[in-house]
C-alpha cells in the first residue's frame, strides 16, 4: 500500500486544544480573506472542522462532494502523467470553491464569492493551509499512533480467543 493510500484511510479527530485552535485561525481568516466557508476534511470526505455561515449538514455533504471531485481530479492527473494536482478550482457566477491538500490525507476547501480575484483566492488558500498544517499532522500521527494500539490490541483479543478453543 503507498504512503498516500495508507494515511488517507487514518481517521483524524482533533483534540480540544488543536479544535479550539483552528476555530480561531480560521474565524481569523474568514474576516482577512472575505472567504464565506472554510472546510477541513480528509480525503474520504470526512469534516474535520469548519467556519463561516455553511451549516453542518451542509458542510458534511461539501465534505463529501470535495474528496469526491478531489479524487476524479487525481485520476485524471494519473491519465496525464501526473502524479497528483494538488489544488482543484471551481468557479461560478456567484461563488468558487478551491480545494487544496494540505497533507496526503487531508484538504482544505474555502468557498468565496465571486468578487474575489483568483490570485488573491490562491493567496489565502496557501496561506490558510501552512497555518493548519502542523495541528493536523500532529492529529494525524496521534490518530496513526493509536490506530497502531488498537491494531495490536486486536491481533491479542484474537490470539486469547482462539485459545479458549
Amino acid at each position: 500500500m503507498r504512503e498516500d493510500e495508507r494515511l488517507s484511510k487514518v481517521e483524524i479527530v482533533l483534540n480540544e486544544e488543536e479544535s479550539r485552535q483552528i476555530d480561531e485561525m480560521f474565524g481569523e481568516y474568514l474576516a482577512d480573506s472575505e472567504a464565506k466557508d472554510i472546510i477541513l476534511l480528509n480525503k474520504s470526505g470526512e469534516l474535520i472542522a469548519k467556519s463561516g455561515d455553511i451549516t453542518s449538514d451542509a458542510a458534511v455533504m461539501v465534505s463529501a462532494l470535495a474528496a469526491g471531485v478531489f479524487s476524479a481530479t487525481n485520476e485524471l492527473a494519473r491519465l496525464l502523467g501526473e502524479k497528483e494536482f494538488t489544488i482543484t478550482f471551481h468557479q461560478g457566477k456567484e461563488t468558487n470553491i478551491h480545494i487544496s491538500l494540505i497533507t496526503p490525507s487531508v484538504l482544505l476547501a474555502i468557498i468565496f464569492d465571486n468578487h474575489a480575484p483568483i490570485g488573491a483566492i490562491r493567496f489565502w488558500a496557501k496561506k490558510i493551509g501552512n497555518s493548519v498544517k502542523d495541528i493536523v499532522k500532529k492529529a494525524e500521527k496521534r490518530s496513526e499512533e493509536q490506530r497502531g494500539a488498537t491494531k495490536g490490541f486486536g491481533n491479542d483479543l484474537k490470539d486469547e480467543i482462539d485459545n479458549l478453543f
